[in-house]
């Protein structure tokens, strides 16, 4: 039962791990493209994603298999979030806060 447990984890946090980069590649293919609109649109799609893709991680308990993977989407969607808005905002810094509670109290 525990090999299957630890197999059903490891497979959801490859999936997990495979949509923040799928959502990596669509910001920065926004980043490049040239119609301002269009770009606008790629960007808060990606940021969206990993919007939903964080609070489905941070429903989890803090652990550690899952702690590199949490770390990696906060700071890609802060990164993308600061972009958008040309600057941090309060809520950004808010979402930074959290996250590094929740690490550290592991």
């Amino acid at each position: 039962m525990s090999r299957q447990t630890t197999s059903v984890g490891s497979s959801c946090l490859d999936l997990w791990r495979e949509k923040n980069d799928r959502l990596v590649r669509q910001a920065k293919v926004a980043q490049n493209s040239g119609l301002t609109l269009r770009r606008q649109q790629l960007a808060q799609d990606a940021l969206e994603g990993l919007r939903g893709l964080l609070h489905s991680l941070q429903g989890l308990p803090a652990a550690v298999p899952v702690l590199p993977l949490e770390l990696t989407v906060t700071c890609n969607f802060i990164i993308l979030r600061a972009s958008l808005a040309q600057g941090f905002t309060e809520d950004q810094a808010q979402d930074i806060q959290r996250s590094l509670e929740r690490e550290w109290s592991l």
